[in-house]
């Protein structure tokens, strides 16, 4: 890069000459203060008791659901329960024959009865526990689509009679405005109907003669002396008509 002469004329005298060109940073526009910055409308905090009072609604929504829904109504449900019965009868049976037999049965066998008792209560739990609370759930589950799918078809049966709604309104709409524009049309045509029957009634007339017009474009007008004139002249015309006819 090239060095400039300090010597130069335009560096040692007092009185610069010129001006310095301006950047091109210059030149661009400039924006305003935080311009760019974008508010974004944040989502409302909630407060504990609005939260408690969800949860609150959820929980007996749930509970209303699963009352409702709660002895599915297939044949494998039925039949674990009927299984669970037969157990918990047998468990019940067991324990109370433990309990009077201590007297008159052996040991052994009390102590058989007595585990049996807890074979069959234990087999009961499981029972309630795994298989028929699989099957209540897939009921639940199947029921909860179905109540879906219902909810999601009244809500297309609603939009569709309120589409219905609106274009009877609109067809209603039309109609008066075609009855309108249809009572303008027999105005319209009952008076063109009365203006032909006008032109045909002045055409059955006799035809007006025009005037003739005079020297001066309509007629020729008397100025007031020349009224007075002649009506002073008709006087005494009329005077000497009645002298005439006195001395008669």
């Amino acid at each position: 890069m090239s060095q400039r002469n300090p010597m130069n004329e335009r560096y040692t005298s007092e009185d610069r000459r010129g001006t310095t060109r301006k950047s091109a940073a210059s030149a661009k526009p400039k924006s305003k203060a935080a311009s760019s910055v974008t508010v974004v409308p944040g989502k409302k905090v909630k407060t504990k008791q609005e939260i408690k009072a969800e949860q609150r609604e959820e929980e007996r929504k749930r509970r209303e659901f699963n009352n409702r829904y709660y002895k599915p109504d297939t044949l494998r449900y039925k039949r674990l329960r009927i299984v669970w019965w037969v157990l918990l009868v047998l468990a019940i049976g067991c324990c109370a024959l433990a309990f009077v037999g201590q007297d008159f049965l052996p040991g052994q066998v009390g102590v058989v009865v007595l585990v049996l008792t807890y074979v069959f209560l234990i087999g009961a739990f499981v029972i309630d526990l795994w298989p028929v609370r699989k099957e209540r759930n897939a009921y639940q589950a199947r029921m909860r689509e179905v109540e879906a799918k219902r909810e999601k078809a009244e809500r297309a049966a609603r939009q569709a009679e309120q589409a219905k709604k609106s274009q009877a309104a609109k067809k209603k709409g039309s109609g008066k405005n075609q009855n309108r524009h249809a009572a303008q049309k027999q105005g319209t045509g009952s008076a063109e109907g009365d203006a032909a029957e006008v032109d045909e009634a002045a055409s059955d007339e006799a035809p007006v003669k025009p005037q003739r017009r005079g020297l001066f474009g309509s007629g020729f007008r008397l100025s007031n002396r020349e009224k007075m004139q002649a009506e002073k002249k008709a006087a005494k015309e009329a005077k000497a008509a009645e002298k005439a006819e006195e001395a008669e």
